[in-house]
C-alpha cells in the first residue's frame, strides 16, 4: 500500500479554485477531489509498515498548531500544472517534524527539498489546447481569494489507477 500524509483543501477552497481557473488553464478540466498540499510520501509499504504508520498518526500530529495557508502563483513544474505557496515556515516546520518522528521508528524519505505545492494536473500532449490556453497572463493575485487556514491533516492511501490516481483518507488529526 502506498501512503501519504498531506493537508486537504477545504472544500469551499477547492469550489474556488474550479472558479478561477476554469478555462483560464491549459488542462481540460482540475479534479478537485484530490486537491492537497502533501507533507510526508511514504511510499509502497509492507502491512505491517502501515500499521506501525497508522498507530502513531495521532500522536505525532497532537498538538501542532492550526498553519495559515497562502497562495502564490500557477506554475508549470516539469509536466504539471501547480499553484505554489508563499513562503510558509509554519508548513514546513510540522513537515520536518512528522519526518524526523517517523525516521526515528525506522521509516526514510527521499532526501529532496521540500516544495509544498497543489497539483492541479498533468499537461496533456494537446498542442491546440496549450496554444490556446495560455496561462502567461494569468491574474495570479486572483489566488490569495484561495488563503485558508490549515485545521486537518490527513494520511492517506493513494491507489494507482488507468489514468489517474484515487487517494483514500485512512486517518483523519485535527490541528489545534
Amino acid at each position: 500500500m502506498r501512503l501519504f500524509i498531506a493537508i486537504p483543501l477545504p472544500e469551499t477552497t477547492k469550489r474556488q479554485v474550479e472558479e478561477i481557473t476554469n478555462g483560464r488553464l491549459p488542462i481540460p478540466y482540475i479534479n478537485t477531489t484530490n486537491l492537497h498540499i502533501t507533507l510526508n510520501y511514504f511510499g509502497e509499504l509492507s502491512d505491517a509498515e502501515v500499521e506501525k504508520v497508522k498507530s502513531c498518526f495521532l500522536s505525532f500530529v497532537h498538538g501542532q498548531a492550526a498553519i495559515a495557508v497562502e497562495f502564490q502563483a500557477i506554475a508549470k513544474v516539469h509536466n504539471q500544472l501547480h499553484i505554489t505557496l508563499k513562503e510558509n515556515q509554519a508548513l514546513k516546520d510540522l513537515r520536518a517534524r512528522l519526518e524526523e518522528d517517523y525516521r526515528q521508528i525506522g521509516f526514510s524519505f527521499q532526501d529532496r527539498s521540500y516544495y509544498p505545492h497543489v497539483n492541479l494536473g498533468n499537461l496533456h500532449m494537446d498542442n491546440v489546447m496549450n496554444r490556446q490556453r495560455k496561462m502567461e497572463n494569468f491574474p495570479n493575485q486572483e489566488l490569495k481569494k484561495l488563503s485558508f487556514k490549515a485545521e486537518t491533516v490527513l494520511l492517506y492511501e493513494s491507489k494507482l489507477l488507468l489514468h489517474h490516481p484515487k487517494y483514500i483518507p485512512l486517518l483523519e488529526a485535527l490541528l489545534s
